[in-house]
């Protein structure tokens, strides 16, 4: 459970550290399963949503990989996991929570590129409304060397300002105001196995890993259950969307993993949903 003065501190900074949540074992398989899935892609083997380099640039790459909870039964133990999804639901304030989707964030040694200053929500224009959060857990040591992310403390309390993120040139060349308030940019290390939340109108990027380690992290992005979609929007995770314009998000790729103050397993919820 988040202490009250942890839930503060969310709802102030629009980020939080929480605690290690994955043991060195895990973390092992994590890795050696995204390097399998990676190797085995247009194979007969289960496949992620979707694989590819968010820069553009293959000199400098950021590996996004989108639901590899769905090709490998290490991360799908990650997607219920008992202490992750009941601090998101205290940091959501909600009764129900659903999976939105993973993504995998890998910045190679030496050659990782910037992720560009953003926010997650106006890049999820099927949600109807900026109910939800990232859990973002790194595989490696996330730091300054390797390319950590940054945050700016207060930002998810302007609302929409992405077209203002995409007019930064560099991701050094943050302004020092945006709307007669100071913005302070704040590095958000981050150790192997911990969590890291934040709020998905919360202002992040990421600089390039200049170090000889590599940087790996899955990012679970997970909705408050009312959310509702946007039909006339568009998304790479609308084709699997059930629901009716206006209803909230439902579909076997979405599974249910909070209700009413305990842990839905995936199982469960599986069964419920090909019955």
């Amino acid at each position: 459970m988040l202490s009250d003065l942890q839930l503060q501190q969310f709802h102030r900074d629009g980020f939080l550290k929480g605690g290690r949540v994955i043991d060195d074992r895990h973390l092992d398989q994590l890795k050696e399963e995204l390097a399998r899935v990676i190797r085995d892609q247009k194979t007969d083997a289960p496949q992620p949503v979707s694989v590819s380099n968010l820069t553009g640039d293959p000199e400098r790459p950021v590996w996004q990989i989108v639901n590899i909870w769905e090709a490998s039964e290490a991360y799908r133990r990650l997607v219920d996991h008992t202490t992750i999804v009941q601090q998101v639901a205290q940091l959501l304030g909600s009764r129900g929570v659903a999976m939105w989707h993973d993504q995998i964030q890998y910045k190679p040694a030496q050659l990782g590129g910037v992720n560009m200053w953003h926010q997650d929500w106006p890049y999820w224009p099927i949600m109807d409304a900026p109910t939800a959060l990232t859990a973002w857990i790194a595989l490696d040591d996330a730091g300054e060397d390797n390319g950590c992310m940054s945050m700016v403390p207060g930002s998810h309390l302007v609302g929409n300002t992405i077209r203002f993120l995409e007019s930064i040139p560099s991701f050094d060349a943050m302004p020092t105001a945006f709307q007669g308030k100071d913005i302070q940019v704040k590095l958000c290390p981050v150790a192997a196995g911990e969590v890291h939340f934040h709020h998905s109108l919360t202002w992040h990027g990421s600089h390039a890993n200049r170090s000889g380690r590599p940087r790996r992290a899955i990012a679970l992005h997970y909705m408050a259950d009312t959310t509702a979609y946007v039909a006339a929007n568009h998304h790479l995770m609308k084709p699997f969307v059930d629901s009716r314009d206006g209803e909230p998000i439902r579909g076997a790729h979405f599974p249910r993993v909070w209700l009413d103050g305990a842990r839905v397993p995936l199982a469960a919820f599986r069964e419920a949903v090909t019955a």
